[in-house]
């Protein structure tokens, strides 16, 4: 009987021993970095290789072979990005380039996958089964593009996206309890309506987006954008708006210019009825065959701004834009576009005369998981009427506006084609005049769909 005791006894210390030793080791052994350019986890087919991407999305052996094995799967858009950030961790390594340029071809960027095989044979150092190789991939691409039947490479993509959202000012409406008219003798306040003040409340909002590109063998590109939105409160009719746009552009990368045309309509239950026909061209350069892709744009703009239910308010816009943005693999990809212009009045007895215009616009967008990223839009804008808006306003002050919004949007994959999204939103908007300030803010989440 004893001796069964101190069987048991040992047994359970054993046991206990073993326990404290396993939940020692595990966590640490759980924790232990992965090996991410070791041969055994590079064998890998391409699917099980991707699912270590967040623990190896900074080494760059991992992230060639990755978009190596895309590229002969035919994912050359994944392929792409991959090579990408394989190259900013290791920009001189010739097979990621030549792969590179491989997934660049084969998403029908021709153009840019011969200027980097072409600057690639400049290396001193090339092996020359590599520089032979690359002569033969150079000419066969060459012949591709100068043959006659070629197809130029098409792309169409389609997006839609439901947001549900809370919206304190529905209808942008100014906070004024009263107004002060300034007649010759003496100014009179008359008391706002409460219809008139801002009105809070829920809202969806519904979109269609569609984009077709064509891009020619000589490296230049057709693209046609169409966008639908509809925006509908249940407790507030009045702030339902139907929105449309239709832009073509045309972009010759060799000597480096881009021409467009726009469409746009507006149609409130307010009674805005709204529609803008616009032209714009200038000189553009861009870095796509390197990495980080950049572009830069300088441009003239023309604009013609119909408003129906009101044309004594209806302008025609004409000023310069500029254009900087880069697209780093792995890294924060940004935008900044800036605009000056004056938009003046095709009926003389409009309030204020000629506007003048300026616009500054920042967009980045961060990855924080290979699945979610996070959206920062910031947008800034000052206008200033060249006369005074109406005697009956401050003894005919003129009118200048001082408008700042933010938006930010945190957005989660949870397929190839699924997102989720979750954002906030305000506006600030000053004025010289009160009748024109307002402020509003709100919250929203959606989903979006692409295909």
């Amino acid at each position: 009987m004893q001796q069964r005791i101190a069987t048991s006894t040992t047994v359970g210390i054993v046991h206990a021993l073993w326990w404290v030793l396993a939940a020692t080791l595990m966590p640490a052994y759980a924790q232990s970095p992965i090996n991410c350019h070791s041969p055994e986890l590079l064998v890998l087919e391409a699917d099980a290789l991707g699912s270590h991407l967040e623990h190896c999305q900074k080494d760059p052996a991992y992230l060639a072979r990755l978009g190596q094995l895309y590229n002969q799967q035919q994912r050359y858009a994944q392929a792409a990005e991959h090579l990408e950030r394989a190259l900013l961790l290791e920009p001189d390594n010739p097979n990621t380039q030549l792969d590179y340029a491989i997934a660049l071809a084969g998403s029908g960027d021709i153009a840019s996958a011969l200027h980097l095989v072409q600057a690639l044979q400049q290396h001193p150092d090339l092996p020359a089964s590599l520089r032979l190789g690359l002569l033969h991939t150079s000419r066969q691409w060459a012949n591709n593009a100068t043959e006659a039947q070629v197809v130029p490479h098409q792309v169409t993509r389609m997006s839609a996206g439901v947001r549900m959202g809370y919206d304190n000012n529905l209808l942008g409406s100014p906070r004024l309890s009263s107004l002060a008219l300034t007649l010759p003798t003496e100014t009179i306040t008359l008391p706002v309506d409460q219809s008139n003040h801002p009105r809070s409340g829920t809202f969806v909002r519904t979109d269609l987006h569609l984009s077709h590109s064509r891009l020619q063998p000589d490296g230049s590109r057709w693209a046609v954008d169409a966008s639908a939105l509809q925006r509908n409160s249940p407790g507030l009719n009045a702030a339902n708006s139907t929105q449309a746009e239709l832009q073509l552009e045309y972009i010759q990368p060799a000597p480096g210019y881009y021409a467009s045309a726009t469409l746009a309509a507006l149609d409130a239950r307010t009674g805005t009825r709204y529609i803008s026909q616009g032209i714009t061209a200038g000189i553009e350069r861009s870095t796509l065959s390197t990495v980080p892709r950049c572009t830069q744009r300088l441009g003239l703009e023309w604009q013609n701004r119909q408003l129906h239910n009101n044309e004594v308010l209806s302008g025609q816009y004409s000023g310069v834009s500029g254009h900087w943005g880069c697209a780093p693999p792995g890294k924060p990809q940004w935008q900044l576009t800036a605009r000056v212009g004056q938009d003046r009045p095709r009926d003389a007895s409009r309030p204020g005369g000629a506007q003048d215009q300026y616009n500054l616009r920042a967009r980045v967008s961060t990855h924080t998981s290979p699945a979610s990223f996070w959206l920062l839009d910031a947008e800034a804008s000052y206008s200033r009427d060249a006369s005074g808006y109406s005697a009956l306003l401050d003894h005919n002050r003129r009118r200048s506006i001082t408008r700042l919004s933010l938006r930010a949007e945190y957005q989660y994959t949870i397929s190839p084609s699924l997102r989720l999204l979750a954002g906030a939103d305000a506006l600030v908007q000053n004025a010289s005049l009160p009748l024109f300030a307002l402020r509003s803010r709100g919250l929203y989440l959606g989903v979006r769909a692409h295909w």
